[in-house]
């Protein structure tokens, strides 16, 4: 599809461009270095003759031959290959450098080609923390280059979907169209802006068959179910387009393969001696079975780095993975760990995906750092918002005594009540006691209802009565664990509140429901992640895979390992989904936002556990 090909290297082309206003001038070298370097100079002189690529091979030959300056030489090879548009080859004379040798001004070139490389990447973001962390050191020759770079930047950073809009309705006019250019030009644009800029050129009639394409597409991108389900919508609109569903999906996910992965991941896990040593594994293996199934010229280097549970440990474990060349970073666990690389004040130079939330969520971090984590006050929230639509306003709220019981109960009572609802009563239990009937019997006002009865009777005589529950409420929520709530839903039922709606965290089922052993959950409506509902294409993965992977028979482990798997799967999307809040990925654990452009979000569709089985609701 030659029309395919053109548009696939015009984004090159224009970067091209755009490189060429901010090459960088020869080095500067120190004093003692000979001023007459013949090797140095031809290498030079070849980059500014526009061979870029052999000047690079020439820098890198000097390497062996100068190792007291191989630190910059490399540098000096790196910007020769970004002139000459090869990411690739620039990335591979970046790494490895030894950052102890370099003088701040290398260390500020250093940084300038860095971040010229995180713009070719797509990485704005980062482009701009380096940016500015190599402000303070610039000599007279890179402060120019330091300009057009910040230059490029803001120019890549504002440029309106509107460009592509235009690009696209002159390949129309001009009779050079080709269906895939509609998405090759407008599909990695926000889908907000998209809907936006199209609605002020909805008149050109020829277009809409394909700015409905590639709204169809983007707000489902990453959904195969739904991708598939809204391009057979979309022919169905236009039947007459000369193209169709087929094509469009065998374009995206070719799209999707090109999609830029870091090279070398550094992964930070607790060590053999942490308490979290096991949950730490069951991530790893995650991580290590979601990049299995990465095509094999796809997967990036990954190390691991084993962490101690010492305060600060994580710190020198940092900057070791820094040093080695990592340009991604997947961990810690420990949130103390979490907290610590927060507060770094350059931890975000390296792309980091952290699998805890900090304490302080609040204050948000300099560069690139992104949050996926499992609390339990998440699942509550969504259960209170869930409530809300589905009617419900008047709750009665049962929690486990305990720091994580008081946690979810309090999540659970602030979103409900900010909603409109009305927590009526609010009660503890002891989740080492087996019978609750004396707390259920009050929070029920069941012992009222007997007390009216006996009142009754010493007034009237012999009364035929049966003590009733209140009507003042139309949910319970459970702040409770599985063997909590196969406890007290019997209970409730037999006070007579089975057909009062009952919701609770996913924990409350122990994994994945099992009839035989969850059926006195029955009717409890629960936000249960798709790893652990059997029907879906996650829950038949996990079921695959419990023949490789033991921990996978514990709840919480099988949940760790879910994590793993999700936080690989979204790292060629991070990029794409912080300048995009709508973009999800459907993950093993729900489906995955970046709402706020640093912590990872999940939605998870609740179901009701019937028969001792996910069931969908309402």
């Amino acid at each position: 599809m030659p029309g395919m090909m053109a548009f696939r290297f015009g984004p090159v082309l224009a970067l091209l461009l755009l490189t060429a206003a901010c090459a960088p001038t020869a080095p500067e070298l120190r004093p003692d270095t000979p001023g007459e370097d013949p090797a140095l100079a031809a290498a030079t002189a070849l980059s500014q003759a526009g061979q870029h690529a052999e000047a690079a091979r020439a820098y890198l030959a000097l390497v062996q031959q100068r190792p007291d300056q191989a630190a910059l030489l490399r540098i000096l090879a790196a910007e020769a290959w970004l002139e000459a548009g090869d990411d690739t080859a620039a990335a591979e004379s970046l790494r490895n450098i030894d950052t102890t040798s370099l003088e701040l001004s290398e260390r500020a070139r250093l940084d300038l080609a860095r971040a010229e490389l995180a713009m070719m990447r797509g990485r704005l973001a980062n482009a701009g923390w380096l940016l500015a962390a190599s402000a303070e050191h610039l000599t007279p020759e890179l402060t120019e280059r330091h300009a057009e770079l910040e230059r490029r930047l803001a120019r890549l950073e504002a440029q309106p979907a509107r460009a592509s809009v235009n690009a696209l309705l002159e390949a129309i006019d001009s009779g050079h169209f080709e269906p895939e250019m509609s998405l090759a030009l407008l599909i990695e644009h926000p889908l907000a802006e998209l809907e936006t800029t199209l609605l002020d050129v909805a008149g050109h009639t020829e277009a809409m068959p394909w700015f409905d394409l590639v709204i169809s597409a983007r707000e489902v991108l990453l959904d195969d179910d739904r991708l598939g389900e809204a391009l057979a919508a979309w022919q169905r609109r236009w039947p007459d387009a000369a193209f169709d569903a087929a094509a469009a999906r065998r374009w995206i996910a070719a799209w999707r393969q090109t999609r830029p992965l870091p090279e070398r991941i550094a992964v930070m896990l607790p060590d053999r001696n942490s308490p979290l040593h096991a949950p730490g594994q069951a991530v790893r293996e995650g991580l290590l079975a979601g990049w299995l199934a990465l095509p094999p010229t796809r997967r990036p280097r990954l190390e691991f780095h084993a962490l101690p549970a010492a305060e600060g440990a994580v710190i020198p474990v940092w900057f070791d993975a820094r040093e080695t060349g990592a340009d991604f970073l997947i961990g810690p666990l420990d949130r103390r760990h979490v907290n610590t690389l927060w507060a770094m004040p350059d931890a975000g130079l390296i792309p980091t995906l952290l699998l805890n939330r900090p304490d302080r969520t609040d204050d948000l971090p300099f560069g690139s750092l992104n949050t996926l984590a499992l609390p339990p006050e998440e699942e509550a929230e969504m259960l209170a918002i869930e409530a809300l639509a589905t009617g419900h306003r008047r709750a009665v709220i049962l929690a486990q005594y305990s720091d994580w019981g008081e946690r979810v109960a309090r999540a659970f009572s602030e979103t409900f009540t900010l909603g409109g609802g009305t927590v009526v009563e609010d009660r503890i239990y002891d989740p080492a006691a087996s019978d609750h009937s004396y707390l259920l019997r009050d929070a029920l006002q069941i012992d009222r209802s007997e007390a009216r009865i006996a009142r009754l009777q010493r007034v009237i005589g012999e009364l035929e009565a049966v003590e009733q529950r209140r009507t003042d409420i139309d949910l319970i929520f459970l702040a409770a664990r599985a063997s909590d709530g196969r406890q007290i839903r019997p209970q409730l039922n037999f006070f007579g509140a089975a057909d009062i709606t009952v919701m609770a965290p996913s924990y409350i089922v122990d994994g994945a429901p099992e009839p035989g052993r969850d059926g006195d959950l029955d009717g409890i409506v629960t936000p249960l992640p798709p790893w652990f509902i059997d029907t879906t294409a996650a829950g038949a993965l996990r079921q695959r895979a419990l023949t490789l992977f033991p921990e996978l028979d514990n709840a919480t482990l099988s949940r760790l390992h879910a994590l793993g798997r999700d936080a690989m799967a979204l790292v060629p999307w991070l990029d794409l989904m912080q300048a995009d809040p709508a973009l999800y990925l459907p993950g093993m654990l729900g489906r995955l936002n970046l709402a706020d452009g640093v912590h990872i979000q999940r939605q998870v569709r609740p179901v009701q556990i019937r028969s001792g089985r996910a069931q969908p609701w309402p």
